[in-house]
């Protein structure tokens, strides 16, 4: 994929996205780069199939490979951000992960796998991120939660718990670092056509029976949400547009919660 020229509107940001190897975080580092950001793509996966995009459209990424429970790891993404680009103005925490189960048929493993990966690298992200975006005089952060952290779901409860905690995490990390000039905040996305979503459907019996009852759940608009809408957003909290947002739960979900 080659992107568009860049046209400005993180000119001169430097943007650490995590989950960047693919679906919402992956067309996040893209937008981003296309509106003039260097972009440090982090992945437990390879994310350098979407640094090398950004570079091949003209813009400047490099990727990190990054397991985002570690603190050490995390501690040593940042520096290497630092070491590069000299800083860092926005970070995007898009990286997460799903296991299905009820409060009886989760194992205790399950769930500290899922609010490890989902609740406590945004912790360890902003600990080590957000003392670096003040010595910058602030920034954007960004946390990846979804309307499930607004809404119960049925055999969710790990995955439920730790997207609302990521929502009172935000409200709070806001509260605390808004005097030193940085905002935060969360997107609360519902389903969206992500490799993730696709890959799961082809588990089921009816793959695209499952996807259309899926899209229907978006009650307003009965699709599927686009990875590059979600980005959109993304694009909006990390720019200086938003100056006066934060401490918000903002919800993108083709009107899943609209009923």
């Amino acid at each position: 994929m080659v992107l568009e020229h860049m046209t400005g509107r993180l000119s001169g940001k430097v943007a650490v996205i995590t989950g960047a190897a693919s679906g919402m975080g992956r067309a996040a580092a893209l937008l981003f780069a296309k509106e003039g950001a260097r972009v440090v793509a982090v992945d437990i996966a390879e994310a350098e199939k979407t640094s090398e995009d950004i570079r091949i459209s003209g813009g400047e990424s490099f990727s990190v490979k990054v397991d985002v429970t570690k603190a050490s790891q995390i501690k040593d993404m940042v520096e290497s951000a630092v070491q590069r680009y000299g800083g860092i103005d926005v970070l995007f925490c898009c990286a997460g992960r799903v296991s299905f189960g009820n409060v009886v048929s989760l194992t205790e493993e399950e769930w500290d796998s899922v609010l490890d990966t989902n609740l406590k690298s945004m912790f360890l992200c902003a600990k080590y991120a957000i003392p670096r975006l003040i010595e910058r005089g602030g920034g954007s952060v960004i946390n990846m939660s979804s309307v499930s952290g607004l809404v119960g779901g049925i055999d969710e409860a790990a995955y439920d718990a730790s997207k609302a905690g990521i929502i009172l995490l935000t409200k709070a990390t806001a509260l605390d670092f808004g005097p030193k000039g940085v905002r935060v905040n969360c997107i609360c996305p519902s389903s969206t056509d992500t490799p993730f979503l696709r890959n799961y459907a082809e588990l089921t019996p009816d793959p695209a029976r499952f996807l259309e009852e899926t899209a229907k759940q978006n009650a307003a608009l009965k699709r599927l949400i686009k990875p590059e809408e979600v980005a959109q957003l993304a694009l909006f909290l990390a720019s200086d547009e938003s100056s006066a947002v934060t401490g918000t739960a903002m919800v993108i979900d083709a009107g899943y919660t609209a009923l």
